[in-house]
C-alpha cells in the first residue's frame, strides 16, 4: 500500500479521466479565464452546478467581484484553448478567442456548451474555493457529434 502524500493524492487523481472546461469572468482586473477540470453538476433541483478554483487566482477575485461566470466545456480539437487559458490571464487578449453573450458572460468560440451562471454560494476547501452556481443559460455547439477534450494522467487526450 503507498503512503498518503501530496503526490500519490496527486497521482491517483491524475488517474481520474475528466471533462476540460473553460471558466471565464470579469472583474475589476478585466476579463479572466482559467481552464478547470474540478467541475460537476449537483442537483437538478434547484439546478446547481460547483467549479473549484485557486483562490489566489485573478479568475477566482473576479467570480467573487462580479457573482457571475461563464464555462465553456472544450471539444477535441481545442487543447490549444485550454493551454492558453491554463496560464496567468494577464496581458491575454480574450477578444480573438472568446465571444460574449447577451447576459455579459463571455465563452471559448466554437466550445462544445456554453453555459451562463450566478453564484449561489462559496466555500473553502484548503488553497481552493468551491462556488455552486445556478445555470442562467445553455448553448450548444451546432455540431453535436464533436466528442470532448479529456484530461487523464497529466495530459490531455481525445474521448475514447
Amino acid at each position: 500500500m503507498t503512503m498518503v502524500t501530496s503526490d500519490a493524492f496527486r497521482n491517483a487523481m491524475a488517474h481520474f479521466a475528466t471533462g476540460v472546461a473553460v471558466v471565464t469572468a470579469r472583474g475589476a482586473e478585466g476579463e479572466c479565464g482559467a481552464t478547470i477540470s474540478a467541475f460537476s453538476s449537483v442537483s437538478l433541483d434547484p439546478l446547481t452546478l460547483l467549479i473549484c478554483l485557486h483562490h489566489k487566482s485573478a479568475t477566482c477575485r473576479a467570480i467573487e467581484e462580479s457573482g457571475t461566470f461563464g464555462i465553456s466545456i472544450l471539444r477535441s480539437n481545442q487543447k490549444d484553448m485550454a493551454m492558453y487559458f491554463a496560464g496567468k490571464s494577464d496581458g491575454k487578449s480574450f477578444g480573438e478567442y472568446c465571444v460574449k453573450h447577451e447576459s455579459g458572460n463571455f465563452f471559448v468560440k466554437d466550445a462544445l456548451v456554453h453555459i451562463g451562471v450566478n453564484v449561489v454560494e462559496t466555500l473553502r476547501g484548503g488553497t481552493h474555493e468551491i462556488f455552486l452556481a445556478q445555470p442562467l443559460s445553455i448553448d450548444f455547439h451546432p455540431d453535436q457529434s464533436s466528442q470532448p477534450l479529456v484530461y487523464f494522467r497529466g495530459a490531455f487526450d481525445l474521448a475514447a
